[in-house]
């Protein structure tokens, strides 16, 4: 696991970039050589937080499986009603896990 894994385009980098341009008062050209000397050091650092990542993994592989489930019970509903009573369940169940994983993350 390495940073690259984590971030699709620069906009975690300009991100820190702007923090130590604000923080130590240097140019763009030094905050992002220092960032390109950091990169190992981060790379070690995020050792540290794979099992955690990996249990999120993990825990949203066995989610999508559950909700797969749900999905499998609803479709094998024949009653029109009990179909749209199931499905709804199935959202109203899986926005709810949703929005408590994103509120969890965002709060660290």
């Amino acid at each position: 696991m390495v940073l690259s894994d984590f971030f699709e385009d620069d906009e975690v980098l300009n991100g820190v970039k702007d923090l130590l341009k604000e923080t130590y008062k240097i140019t763009d050209h030094e905050a992002a050589s220092i960032i390109m000397k950091s990169r190992d050091t981060a790379d070690g650092f995020l050792d540290d937080y794979s099992p955690y990542v990996n249990y999120i993994n993990d825990l949203r592989s066995c989610l999508e499986a559950t909700l797969e489930a749900h999905f499998q019970q609803v479709d094998q509903e024949k009653e029109l009603q009990a179909r749209m009573k199931n499905d709804a369940a199935v959202w109203l169940t899986f926005e709810c896990i949703r929005r408590f994983c994103k509120k969890s993350l965002l709060t660290l």
